[in-house]
């Protein structure tokens, strides 16, 4: 039933690509964008094509995070030659939270991206997060919404099509969405999915970025806890979209049991050092056990 909604709905979108207006071009100027890269070049590739399209004005940094695949070297040679973009390049994989401490060391723009490599983003992002940020000085770290993420960032509609949406598709549901009266635009939340965190930049050096403790899932989390006790808002930003294909990088590499083994560790860190009880009733992918015996669910889109 999904997939036959998912092609109906898609029929409706436009057929042509979507162009960017002068706007959402002077708002990427705005961005650094940091993409922690580990294989997967097929993704990578769509990724990178993407912030070539709609991120022409931004402060593109690729971090090769240990990628042993030829093809994967070749994407960031290709892409960072023609665009001018910076790049990092680990000898062996460090995990997402130093892969990003890396890229945003580099970082000179207002507000920080930090931005999965199985994503692609879409003209009118960068000036939605944007006028969040500008609105209210308290916005500490904002998200759009995707296809994946976790948490409430996720539509519906989005996620029963993003595995057949194509990049033209993408941008004509990203249009519509911006368009829609939607209200209120910027929701606050608890925690901002890691697909594509945005964050002042000021913020994040003062906080020292992600706990190197937390190496990649649920560093997202940890760091918006420290964000709320700065007291900066952590929001989503609902009219601004990145589609996030999920799970196609750094989770690859590991089987579901050493993943399991890792987030319950990670779980049990954040709740030591932030004294913080994870919800119970969420959305989430990953089966925890809790300190009263309860299980419940969580999944972070930075693995």
């Amino acid at each position: 039933m999904d997939r036959m909604e998912a092609w109906v709905f898609s029929r409706s979108l436009s057929q042509s690509m979507v162009q960017p207006s002068v706007e959402c071009r002077e708002a990427s100027a705005s961005m650094s964008i940091v993409v922690a890269i580990h294989d997967a070049p097929l993704v990578t590739m769509r990724c990178l094509a993407s912030l070539e399209r709609d991120a022409t004005k931004s402060e593109v940094i690729l971090v090769d995070d240990g990628s042993r695949m030829v093809e994967t070297r070749q994407l960031i040679d290709e892409f960072s030659s023609r665009n001018g973009w910076k790049v990092v390049r680990n000898r062996e994989p460090g995990g997402h939270s130093a892969a990003s401490a890396a890229g945003a060391r580099l970082a000179t723009r207002p507000y920080l991206c930090l931005l999965n490599s199985d994503t692609v983003v879409t003209p009118g992002c960068w000036r939605a997060i944007q006028q969040a940020f500008e609105t209210d000085l308290s916005i500490g770290v904002a998200g759009p919404s995707t296809s994946s993420s976790g948490n409430e960032q996720t539509l519906d509609i989005a996620i029963k099509c993003r595995s057949y949406w194509d990049d033209v598709q993408i941008c004509a549901f990203a249009e519509q969405l911006d368009a829609a009266a939607l209200g209120p635009a910027i929701v606050d939340s608890p925690w901002i999915s890691g697909f594509a965190f945005f964050i002042r930049r000021s913020l994040w050096e003062r906080l020292d970025g992600f706990d190197p403790k937390v190496p990649g899932y649920l560093n997202d989390i940890e760091l918006c806890m420290r964000v709320a006790k700065a007291d900066y808002r952590t929001v989503w930003v609902r009219n601004a979209y990145i589609h996030h294909l999920g799970n196609q990088s750094y989770r690859k590499t590991l089987p579901d049991r050493e993943i399991e083994g890792i987030m319950q560790a990670r779980v049990q860190y954040i709740r030591n050092k932030h004294n913080w009880e994870p919800p119970v009733n969420a959305a989430y992918t990953r089966v925890v056990r809790g300190r009263d015996g309860r299980t419940w669910t969580l999944s972070s889109a930075t693995g």
